[in-house]
């Protein structure tokens, strides 16, 4: 007998991909697609951090699209890897992403298939700045074409991101919010909701200054520690434009953190890779001397793992969890931790 049946929600999607395309995987869920989120993250931080922890949900909106999306090139169809194959299911839209991105990608195919751009088999990058406009295409080497009316072009540039309080510019290929506009927005509201301040801000795997320059004159001085030196480079000129006092590290963060960080009047953020924080730092940090500590998390099994890790010296006061990435089961996370001595 079969026990399993769709849900009475289930909406036909409005991509013909969806169902096999391995990139959105919530887009049947419709309108219930937030609900259906909030509560896998219920679930998951009831289980993990205690069901009377109290925790905030920011659902994304509508507008909430892409402004970068990698598509695979298998030498004759350009798309995206099948749901859990790497089958490439072709494309000629993404109604995922922003629409300069989507419009581009049959272009994208044309010079592919002319052999203007190289042709070996290969994943690429489609990426966009804010407002969505300008768009490059980034292959596996670096290399960067830029879309022209007369076609792709190969050259270097930057792509920038103007988030009104603030602007920002990185190079192409690197690291940034996948969802840029709502991203600042919903980071704005949680973080300006917990009334961070103070004196030095350790902005650690900080990229290209994203939260240095959304928390701006909020603090005095910031340090930024991250592994990408292109991306070091590109937070001394980002934060030097802003006005922004400043100390932009190359260096392997967990490395770099010494015993006893900062003081009562200092913010440590650290934003880590999917794979959340190493043991090691996490026993460093328990001798740091800051007086709050935020936490990021792109996976919520490593975020709530990191949490409790740090629960030694550190206790979670405050909990929030965003929807950065629209149409998938992925959430952003983020904790105020404060020390448990005082």
């Amino acid at each position: 007998m079969n026990w399993i049946s769709k849900d009475k929600r289930r909406t036909t999607a409005h991509c013909p991909a969806a169902g096999v395309c391995g990139g959105c995987d919530l887009m049947e869920a419709g309108d219930a697609a937030g609900d259906l989120k909030r509560l896998m993250v219920e679930d998951l931080f009831g289980r993990q951090l205690g069901r009377e922890m109290e925790w905030q949900w920011l659902e994304a909106p509508g507008e909430a699209l892409r402004h970068r999306i990698q598509l695979h090139w298998s030498g004759k169809e350009l798309g995206f890897h099948g749901r859990k194959s790497h089958r490439v299911i072709a494309v000629d839209a993404c109604p995922a992403a922003a629409r300069p991105i989507s419009d581009a990608i049959p272009r994208f195919r044309e010079a592919l298939l002319a052999r203007m751009l190289p042709t070996r088999a290969q994943r690429w990058e489609l990426a966009t700045g804010t407002p969505a406009g300008e768009i490059v295409a980034i292959a596996e080497d670096g290399r960067t074409w830029f879309l022209e009316p007369d076609g792709w072009k190969a050259r270097e540039g930057s792509l920038l991101h103007d988030h009104g309080a603030f602007r920002l510019r990185h190079a192409p290929g690197g690291f940034y919010q996948v969802s840029p506009a709502w991203a600042a927005e919903a980071f704005g509201r949680v973080l300006g909701a917990w009334g961070l301040e103070g004196d030095t801000l350790f902005d650690l795997y900080g990229g290209v200054g994203f939260f240095s320059a959304l928390l701006g004159p909020r603090f005095q001085k910031r340090i930024l520690v991250e592994f990408e030196g292109p991306a070091v480079v590109w937070a001394e000129r980002n934060l030097e434009a802003l006005g922004l006092a400043s100390q932009c590290i190359a260096a392997d963060t967990a490395a770099w953190v010494p015993e006893g960080l900062g003081s009562s009047s200092d913010l440590i953020l650290l934003d880590p890779p999917r794979a959340g924080l190493a043991p090691e730092l996490c026993e460093r940090l328990q001798t740091a001397r800051a007086g709050r500590l935020v936490l990021v998390g792109c996976d919520g099994a490593a975020f709530c793992r990191d949490i409790k890790r740090l629960g030694p010296a550190w206790r979670l006061t405050r909990l929030a969890a965003l929807d950065l990435f629209p149409q998938t089961h992925h959430v952003e996370c983020l904790g105020l931790l404060e020390p448990s001595d005082r």
